[in-house]
């Protein structure tokens, strides 16, 4: 075995032993690499592209959100909120948010919180609108995040979900989420209106939306593809 085929073989060991051992820290370095990398190649990370998502996308007016506390689960570092100009408060919740403040997201107009969805340092009903887009299927813990988010919503308020679903897991997505199983565990607190199930066909997930193609029977359907859903917190 050659010398480079020698430190290959050690390396990938090596990294296997990480993934299994702190698969928390190894998921949130992989996350916070491709940040890092993404920043690197735009220079400055733009967020023209997210107010159709949280607006238009739910048939939901900009107004809407005047005088309302937004949160954003897994918010990412690009100014996921920062359209949102009349909401009480703009809130991006994430394990990496330290980190994101240091890739620019200081200078951005919304608050940031260091911390995982497992543990929203929120008083409850605090919340009129959570929104968890491309982070659902991140989260260390699925249940206690759901219990979470049951929790901050404030009775009549909003959940907004975007998520990629029926895949295999990974270390950066180590959760497999059907739809079904998504709308059981918000039960019975939460009811769901504009269930649709998007196909793979864009770049990415907001491509693949944007792009409009849809499969039939959301919820009984197996094959990958993006969830989207809005829920409205009941009692």
């Amino acid at each position: 075995m050659g010398c480079m085929k020698v430190v290959g073989f050690f390396k990938h060991v090596f990294t296997l032993l990480i993934v299994k051992l702190f698969p928390v820290k190894w998921k949130e370095l992989k996350e916070l690499s491709y940040w890092k990398k993404v920043k690197k190649v735009e220079g400055t990370l733009s967020n023209a592209h997210y107010e159709y998502f949280y607006t238009s996308h739910f048939g939901i007016n900009t107004s809407f959100y005047t005088n309302k506390v937004l949160l954003d689960l897994g918010c990412g570092p690009r100014g996921s909120l920062e359209w949102a100009e009349n909401a009480q408060r703009r809130i991006g919740l994430d394990p990496l948010a330290a980190d994101y403040l240091k890739l620019g997201a200081d200078k951005q107009n919304m608050e940031y919180i260091d911390s995982g969805s497992e543990n929203i340092p929120l008083m409850k009903g605090a919340c009129d609108a959570i929104f968890s887009f491309n982070s659902l299927d991140h989260v260390e813990d699925f249940s206690k995040t759901i219990q979470e988010i049951k929790r901050c919503v404030t009775p009549g308020g909003l959940f907004l979900l975007l998520v990629e679903v029926n895949h295999p897991s990974t270390a950066c997505e180590p959760h497999n989420l059907s739809p079904q199983m998504i709308i059981d565990s918000l039960r019975p607190e939460f009811s769901a209106e504009n269930i649709q199930l998007f196909k793979p066909e864009g770049s990415g997930m907001y491509d693949s939306i944007k792009l409009g193609a849809t499969f039939e029977d959301p919820l009984n359907n197996q094959a990958i593809g993006y969830f989207s859903a809005k829920f409205v917190l009941t009692f």
